[in-house]
């Protein structure tokens, strides 16, 4: 067996596993872990591929990955909620999330087979599906989730699904790179400014721990 060619698959594997982590964990700062052990994951195929590839691009967007998506914007993140005592659980999350996790479960193989169904004789590459399902599971949680910084998560699960998909089906596209610093830049001035409001709004936000601890 050629060891090589099972790599990006077994990394996609626990990139999904990190994704239904997060579907699971209702407490913020594992949370951020999670995202960060995600982002870490997608830099290490970039890697990967850059190496098996001699590509310079997914050199250069596997370093972003890591720089910014798996250090710079959990270590943010985790200031946040020690700085501002953000709520270390979602109200009421003890009686959803375990809805959650088997919501994200079943949509899991719902979006596998949609996409084997549409996108996959195109694309029949051994584990193509797992972007399409990242992206999925990025979107159950920004649509279901309440609290601020896990929503911020969302998103960056987003990213990660839109450039694990182009690493894989579209490293060659002309503005990959492009887009993908465009993305990382995004994503950065999307936390600074949630994150922001946020604080002018309610001042020190969820105060409300206590009440959301006892579930």
């Amino acid at each position: 067996m050629d060891v090589s060619s099972e790599v990006v698959p077994l990394l996609g594997v626990g990139i999904l596993l990190t994704a239904l982590y997060l579907q699971s964990e209702s407490f913020v700062d594992p949370l951020v872990q999670g995202a960060a052990f995600q982002s870490l994951l997608i830099g290490a195929l970039l890697g990967w591929l850059a190496w098996t590839e001699r590509s310079v691009d997914l050199a250069v967007i596997g370093a972003l990955a890591v720089g910014i998506r798996a250090v710079a914007i959990p270590y943010v993140l985790r200031r946040q909620i020690r700085a501002f005592r953000w709520r270390a659980r979602e109200l009421r999350a003890s009686q959803r999330v375990t809805g959650h996790a088997l919501a994200a479960v079943a949509l899991a193989i719902v979006a596998w087979f949609v996409f084997q169904q549409t996108l996959g004789p195109k694309f029949p590459e051994l584990g193509s599906a797992l972007p399409f399902v990242l992206l999925v599971q990025g979107l159950l949680m920004l649509a279901t989730r309440t609290n601020t910084i896990v929503q911020v998560i969302g998103y960056l699960e987003e990213e990660n699904a839109v450039v694990y998909a182009g690493a894989i089906l579209a490293s060659g596209f002309p503005l990959f790179v492009e887009a993908v610093i465009f993305l990382d830049v995004l994503g950065v001035v999307l936390v600074g400014v949630i994150l922001s409001i946020q604080r002018d709004v309610t001042g020190t936000p969820e105060e409300r721990v206590l009440e959301e601890l006892t579930g």
